[in-house]
């Protein structure tokens, strides 16, 4: 079985699931910034060649399901719109909604710096809850802002598709164990307690297949 076809019975199980509220996340494609290991939040970044091509990729495992979530929503960011177009098949506009509220964190004097210019205290601390961007957010902050988006829209049982980025979702799953961020357009499937209005459980964890020495942040 090829990593496309698990991804597609991943999310069959969780449409399979019309008793519980679920949230497949997908994080965009491949950028500019990531390729060159540059500190990215609400920067608009384009995605590269191979970005548009993973999304597409993606298109095998989403499209026979699209029309079966019970929403579908994405970051304001272009990286995450363009992944959610492409990986969908180009539907009608009004199929997938926009809400800032999705975006990566706000790196804010962080922002478009590379990785290796930060200090080392910087680095030991940029992706758990201990950081303040200087002038941007904290991680939970930008936690809590997903999570109220996801209380608002996610209260009927069934499967909501997602389109964010990497510590925004890294942000979700962190108290579920799920510590670093997932590859670009890899997914993670959630299951969502309506009752606690909280995250319940990992059910996936699914990256996408790496070419040989690619590296992520």
């Amino acid at each position: 079985m090829n990593k496309y076809q698990l991804l597609k019975n991943h999310i069959q199980q969780l449409i399979q699931k019309p008793q519980t509220t679920n949230i497949l996340f997908v994080r965009h494609g491949q950028t500019n910034q990531n390729l060159s290991n540059t500190i990215c939040g609400w920067t608009d970044s384009r995605m590269t060649i191979r970005g548009r091509e993973q999304a597409n990729q993606l298109l095998q495992a989403l499209l026979p399901f699209r029309d079966q979530f019970k929403g579908v929503y994405t970051s304001d960011l272009r990286r995450a719109k363009e992944t959610a177009q492409i990986s969908l098949g180009f539907p009608h506009d009004s199929l997938i909604i926009e809400d800032s509220r999705l975006r990566e964190l706000n790196f804010g004097k962080h922002e478009n710096i590379a990785y290796s210019m930060l200090d080392q205290e910087t680095k030991d601390i940029i992706f758990t809850f201990q950081y303040q961007a200087p002038g941007g957010e904290t991680w939970q902050q930008a936690q809590e802002r997903a999570m109220k988006l996801i209380r608002e829209k996610c209260n009927q049982n069934g499967t909501y598709l997602m389109f964010s980025h990497g510590g925004l979702i890294c942000s979700i799953t962190y108290d579920l164990g799920l510590q670093n961020s997932i590859s670009n357009c890899g997914c993670v499937g959630l299951e969502y307690d309506q009752q606690k209005k909280e995250m319940k459980q990992i059910l996936f964890k699914w990256d996408f297949p790496e070419e040989e020495g690619e590296q992520e942040i």
